[in-house]
């Protein structure tokens, strides 16, 4: 799991960390060493969250399913021309 550091002035992520095999606590813990600061004033000025994967791809994605059958491009009935439509 990738976790942020993220400013609560700001909502701006700061830093990130890949802990695969770590949850939540350890990624705070890890943080508030970085900043040599005590938790009461770690969670006053940043905030902890779960990084979203932005490069998984859709579970149920099905390219295949949009690609083309007929690859004799020429002879398929919906091309017209050069292009498709």
């Amino acid at each position: 799991m990738t976790f942020e550091l993220v400013s609560k002035g700001s909502k701006e992520a700061i830093d990130k960390i890949n802990m695969s095999q770590a949850g939540f606590n350890e990624a705070k813990t890890y943080f508030m060493g970085r900043k040599q600061l005590s938790e009461e004033k770690f969670d006053e000025l940043f905030e902890v969250k779960e990084a979203e994967d932005y490069h998984k791809p859709p579970l149920d994605y099905k390219w295949w399913k949009e690609e083309r059958t007929n690859l004799d491009v020429e002879k398929d009935s919906e091309y017209k021309g050069g292009h498709l439509g």
